[in-house]
């Protein structure tokens, strides 16, 4: 287009470039370095596992936190009206509410809602609606044992952590008295028993309670935190 408007047509675009941007097109095809170890699972490595096993006619609802990027990321949705994100103020606890309205106006696709532990907790009371409603969709909780993005935000300060830091609770069994089926994430095996409850008769939610690393902050917001 640009010879038959008189332009050059070298650009700035070499051919290596033009061979990375066709090879790396979508983010789980950028490689990275697994962090995963025994007791807990790579975000990445999490996201990517579910995008593998989930059905492709979906709608993905984000809540917020140090978590938000890897749903975002790494799950794919079919068109525009497949991604809710409740990201406005920063606030937290937003997700699973908004994903129970996505779920009931669009019954005929999967919802999946993505949250981070702090969220998950703030809300926890909305999965007696799923259930009581008879939801079939997944709650996914990236488990990191705190206000992530408060505590990789201020812990370099020097500030103290404990109001942003979690004991281990397992929100799966919180999610079973709830009525929900439930499982526990340490690894990508772990997540067989989803294709069991994807099979059908999805009458319930089912919630994945994901143990994921928490070594270091997520690279949006550490960009985010450059100007702090």
């Amino acid at each position: 287009e640009l010879a038959r408007r008189g332009h050059a047509s070298g650009g700035a675009r070499s051919p290596a470039l033009a061979a990375r941007l066709a090879r790396e097109r979508r983010w789980r095809d950028i490689p990275y370095d697994d962090d995963s170890d025994e007791a807990s699972i790579d975000p990445r490595t999490l996201s990517i596992a579910l995008d593998d096993l989930l059905p492709a006619e979906r709608t993905v609802a984000v809540d917020s936190g140090n978590f938000m990027g890897y749903p975002a990321m790494y799950l794919e949705v079919p068109d525009v009206d497949g991604l809710v994100f409740t990201q406005a103020y920063q606030s937290i606890g937003l997700g699973l509410a908004t994903a129970i309205g996505a779920a009931i106006a669009r019954p005929h696709r999967l919802t999946v809602a993505a949250l981070g532990d702090g969220g998950a907790l703030m809300g926890i009371a909305e999965l007696e609606t799923a259930v009581r409603l008879g939801l079939g969709l997944v709650i996914v909780v990236y488990d990191d044992e705190g206000y992530g993005a408060e505590v990789h935000h201020f812990g370099p300060e020097g500030h103290p952590l404990d109001t942003v830091r979690f004991p281990p609770a397992d929100i799966a069994a919180i999610a079973r008295g709830f009525g929900c089926a439930a499982l526990t994430v340490r690894r990508r095996e772990d997540l067989a028993p989803l294709s069991d409850w994807l099979a059908g008769p999805r009458d319930r939610p089912l919630l994945i309670h994901a143990k994921v690393t928490r070594h270091r902050p997520s690279w949006w917001l550490e960009e985010a935190f450059r100007g702090h």
